[in-house]
């Protein structure tokens, strides 16, 4: 188990819940702003970052390359509506620029946690490519057999064919 790896990979994710959390006070923010109260401003930041997972979790190996372009589209859509509520969240520019930079937080950590592989994936590709070369090899080498039996047949057939000649003459 590659422990370095792991730990990066978790303090990514880390990143990740942490932009997800601090959106979902944004959106709850901007649902105050426009007189959502109570639990309809709570339920709004699973209406629209609980999309934007959902997509995210669409677009993941296991599903088909179908649902993961739906899962991207829905990805975005939320995504982009996301980052309308964490910027109208803000009262203020700074507040503003802070509402993109959480969301470009949320995405980039979510694509760099897509991205990252341990150090095993380079061993399976070596691998890979030594066995690729390996067969390879032996093919060039039942071909350079098969030629030179060829050859040693076809000199076997003169010789044969002389010595029958020479008992026939």
């Amino acid at each position: 188990m590659n422990v370095k790896y792991q730990v990066v990979k978790l303090i990514v994710k880390l990143y990740f819940f942490g932009a997800l959390a601090v959106s979902f006070t944004h959106v709850i923010e901007a649902s105050h702003k426009l007189d959502l109260h109570g639990w309809q401003a709570w339920t709004t930041p699973f209406a629209i970052d609980g999309i934007a997972v959902i997509g995210m979790v669409m677009r993941g190996a296991a599903f088909s390359r179908d649902t993961r372009r739906l899962g991207f589209r829905v990805q975005v859509a939320a995504g982009l509506l996301s980052l309308a509520c964490n910027v109208f969240a803000g009262s203020t520019v700074g507040e503003r620029v802070y509402g993109v930079l959480i969301v470009a937080l949320f995405v980039f950590s979510e694509w760099l946690s897509d991205r990252m592989q341990g150090r095993e994936v380079d061993v399976e590709r070596e691998r890979v490519a030594k066995r690729a070369a390996a067969a390879e090899k032996a093919k060039a080498t039942r071909a350079a057999n098969k030629e030179a039996a060829e050859r040693l047949a076809k000199s076997g057939r003169r010789r044969l064919n002389r010595e029958l000649a020479k008992l026939t003459a």
